[in-house]
Formats: structure tokens, C-alpha cells, sequence
């Protein structure tokens, strides 16, 4: 008899519960917001669920409607939606029939792909060099004798702790530091120039105060704000001017001045763009608005303005040179200076009593060689590293020298600043500017009240009955082809 009551329960919680908002789904084909059945595993692993509740569709307005209502009291199961990021990946494995093999397949990629990167980085021309010199270096010491025995010695290697791989792997840590504190201010440069940018396009006061606002106001805005952020752009990325080159060659010397004289340029003009943001806080003053929210708009140049100033610190000044110099020079010199310690290797794997046989002589000759060649690669590898951490920024140069390995100098000329994988650990300011002026881009529909531009839409000025905000949409203001391709 429990039992019984039981089941009955239960199916009056079903019936009750299927016709919840919690089943109602976006429907992923059409990728409009409606009341649809929650589709079944398979099913989602076939189709893109859509986040979106408005469209610009005017077929879809019902639907939308039907689903802003449906979801404006039920944020719940807006969260019980699944990513579909996440759908995406899980569709690509459910096609793999062998899934016990997936952590080997998996473990193999890893490996493929490091050993990739390994080459990618340090073959270089430095590398090879590095190498003869480190064989060069062991084959002497193995090969010639005194009195009969090899100059062999077991040489201590602290020293080269002390002197090359602590300052190195200290410098490195320093230099991840510094891109974390750029990224930091890279950050607060998007979002206070997106909310300067955004208090120009939307903020209202009074009855419409808009109203007063000169002809094109937010367009003029959109304009310099974007052009600071194209300057900054090209400041950030420029190739840098701060190697031991520009300091000591006349070619270096030469390529610095030029830089430089260009940047200056760029520095100028930036600085007249935050002038100008400065006065487009007045016109809005003088048209009515608010001294606090001025204020506010104000603090948002500041903070833009300081977060700049610290970007720019970062790009002109470096960890000291001589520590660069003195790293690349002990990492060529220690091979000759330690190659006794490998001839002494040779000794004790050939033993003392009987001469070896000229296989066990070969082997532990290319075995010692290996060893040195290796053993200048790690360090020459950890200077590479910070060599090129050392400019946090992914700039012209780095692109260049990526996409020249694979393609031509005139499609590599094509390519815009970011687009390399050679960078994949600097910050690719030409994408994150990209997202921030796609940002800027946009434009509120049905904003047309007022021949400023931006403001309040009709369908929320004047005050209606009922709120629509989860009904405004926006759009871009125009073609912005250029900036889609870099954003990721």
C-alpha cells in the first residue's frame, strides 16, 4: 500500500514537471529562443545550442517573446543550459570507437607536440653554433692524450649553478612576472576605455538631456577612442629597439633612431587623444550632465592613463643588459672549459684494465658528445626562453620570423600582428585591442532618438509599463571585417 502511494506521487510530480520552465530549451536548430521538448543526449551532440534570447528576425519575434517570458522569473535554467563548448568536445570523442586507447593516443599527441615546440624554439642559428662548439670541445679533450692519458678531470659543476643557471632560471621567473603585470594593465586599459566609451553612448540625465548634445557626439567619441587604441596598438607591437645590437652595432644604431622617432610620434598622438577624451567629458557637462557622473568619466581616463603609462614602462625598460650578455657568453664558453669532465666520463665507462674495443671507444665518444650537446641546449633553451619573454609583447618581428619558415615574405607581409603560433606565451595585443574596439563598434538599435547618436531606445524612453531591456539589441555600426578576424 506504501508502495502504491508512492508511485502514484511520483507520477503527479512528472505530470506537474513536464511542462516546467526548466524543460524549455532554446531551439538549436533554428538557434532561436522557443518552447520546444529538452532535446535528448544524442540530439545534443549533434546540434549548437544558442545562447541568444533576441533576433533580428521579425519572424522570431514571437518566439522570443515567448521565451524572455518563460526564463525571466527562472534564471535556473538559464545555469542548467550546457556549454556548448562543452558539447563540442564531447561530440568529437563520442565518435572514437576506441576509448580505452584515448590516454595513450592522448599521452602520444603530448609528446608529439613537445618535441614540436622543442625544435620550433631552439634550432636556431645560435644552437648549431652552440653544438659544434660543445662536440668540438668533448672530441679534444677525448681524443688527445698526454702521456698516454687523456686530459681528464672531474670538474665540479657548481660553478655552473651559481653562475648560469640560477641567474637564468631567477631572470625567467622575473620576466613571467613582468607579462602577468602587463597583462594586468592591458586589462584595465579595455575596461575603462569600454566604459568611458559606453557612458558617452548610453548614460542619460533628465528628461532626454541628450537631447542638447551636439550632432555626431558619439561617433566623434567612437573615433579618437578607437585611434588610441590603433596607436597603442602599433606602440606595443613595435619590434623592440632595447638588444645589445642597437647598442653596439651601427646597424642596430641605426633601426633604434628610426624606431624610436616613430614611437615618439605615436606617444604624441596618443597624448592628444586624451585631450580629447578630456574635453568630450565638457561638451556632455555643458549639455546638463551630472558633475558626479562627469567625475566618474574622468576617473575612467585616469585609470586608462595609468595603466598606459605602465604599458609603456614595460615595453622601453628591460632587465639589465649585462646580465643578457653575460649568460649568452658563459653558455658558449662553458663547453670548452668543462670538457675535461667528459673525457672523464669516457674513462670511467671504458675502465682502466685493458684497452677497449673500438665499438665500446666509439660508443662512449658519441654517448659523451650527446651528453655535452644536450647539456648546452638546456641552458641555451632556458635563455631562449627569457630571451624572448623579455618583450612581453607579440609584436611585428616575432610574426615575421614564425610565418617566414612556412610561407613567403609577401603572404607573411599580409598577416596581421597576432596571428602567429610562434608567440603563443606573449601577450598578442592586436587581438585583445581587436575584442575591445568590436566592443566599441557596436551600436544599440533603435538608439536614434537623439542626432548625438546613443542614448536611450524607444522601447525604453519614454518609461514604458513593462521593462524590455532583455529585448535591446545591438549591432555593429558598420563593416568591421578587419577587426572579426582577430578576434578569438
Amino acid at each position: 500500500e506504501g508502495r502504491e502511494t508512492q508511485r502514484h506521487i511520483r507520477g503527479i510530480l512528472r505530470r506537474t514537471m513536464s511542462t516546467s520552465a526548466a524543460d524549455v530549451v532554446p531551439d538549436v536548430e533554428r538557434g532561436l529562443a522557443s518552447s520546444v521538448p529538452a532535446p535528448s543526449e544524442k540530439r545534443a551532440l549533434q546540434k549548437k545550442p544558442s545562447y541568444a534570447f533576441t533576433s533580428a528576425s521579425p519572424d522570431a519575434a514571437a518566439a522570443n517573446d515567448d521565451a524572455i517570458e518563460t526564463h525571466l522569473f527562472d534564471i535556473d535554467s538559464l545555469w542548467a543550459r550546457e556549454s556548448p563548448i562543452l558539447v563540442e568536445w564531447r561530440s568529437g570523442r563520442a565518435s572514437k570507437r576506441l576509448r580505452g586507447l584515448d590516454p595513450l593516443k592522448e599521452a602520444a599527441m603530448n609528446l608529439l607536440a613537445s618535441v614540436r615546440i622543442y625544435f620550433r624554439y631552439l634550432v636556431t642559428a645560435e644552437a648549431w653554433a652552440l653544438s659544434l662548439v660543445s662536440v668540438a670541445a668533448t672530441l679534444f679533450f677525448i681524443l688527445f692524450e698526454s702521456r698516454g692519458r687523456r686530459l681528464a678531470a672531474n670538474v665540479s659543476w657548481a660553478f655552473i649553478s651559481f653562475a648560469i643557471i640560477f641567474p637564468l632560471t631567477n631572470s625567467l621567473n622575473e620576466t613571467f612576472k613582468r607579462r602577468e603585470h602587463a597583462l594586468a594593465c592591458l586589462a584595465d586599459v579595455k575596461a575603462y576605455l569600454l566604459s568611458y566609451y559606453q557612458a558617452h553612448r548610453d548614460w542619460d540625465w533628465g528628461e532626454n538631456g541628450r537631447e542638447r548634445l551636439p550632432e555626431n557626439h558619439v561617433a566623434n567619441v567612437r573615433l579618437v577612442v578607437a585611434s588610441l587604441v590603433v596607436d597603442m596598438r602599433d606602440v606595443l607591437t613595435a619590434p623592440s629597439t632595447t638588444r645589445q645590437v642597437h647598442f653596439h652595432t651601427r646597424w642596430g644604431r641605426e633601426q633604434k633612431d628610426k624606431i624610436v622617432e616613430m614611437s615618439r610620434d605615436m606617444n604624441g598622438r596618443i597624448a592628444g587623444y586624451f585631450d580629447r577624451m578630456s574635453l568630450a567629458v565638457e561638451e556632455l557637462k555643458y549639455a546638463g550632465q551630472p558633475g558626479n557622473e562627469a567625475a566618474r568619466m574622468r576617473q575612467y581616463v585616469t585609470y586608462v592613463m595609468r595603466a598606459w603609462e605602465n604599458l609603456k614602462n614595460i615595453k622601453k625598460y628591460r632587465t639589465p643588459i649585462a646580465t643578457r650578455a653575460f649568460a649568452r657568453v658563459y653558455i658558449f664558453v662553458h663547453p670548452i672549459f668543462w670538457g675535461p669532465y667528459y673525457a672523464y666520463l669516457v674513462d670511467g665507462m671504458e675502465g682502466d684494465d685493458a684497452k677497449a674495443s673500438a665499438g665500446v671507444a666509439v660508443a662512449t665518444t658519441v654517448y659523451a658528445c650527446l651528453l655535452s650537446v644536450l647539456t648546452s641546449l638546456a641552458m641555451m633553451g632556458l635563455f631562449n626562453v627569457r630571451y624572448r619573454m623579455e618583450d612581453p609583447f607579440f609584436d611585428a618581428a616575432c610574426a615575421f620570423e614564425s610565418d617566414a619558415r612556412t610561407h613567403s615574405r609577401r603572404e607573411t607581409n599580409r598577416k596581421h600582428v597576432g596571428s602567429s603560433q610562434q608567440g603563443v606565451d606573449l601577450i598578442h595585443v592586436a587581438q585583445e585591442f581587436a575584442e575591445l574596439l568590436r566592443a566599441v563598434a557596436a551600436e544599440v538599435v533603435d538608439a536614434d532618438r537623439n542626432k548625438c547618436g546613443g542614448g536611450p531606445t524607444r522601447s525604453t524612453y519614454p518609461l514604458p509599463r513593462v521593462s524590455g531591456i532583455a529585448r535591446v539589441e545591438t549591432r555593429a555600426m558598420g563593416d568591421i571585417g578587419n577587426i572579426e578576424k582577430l578576434v578569438v
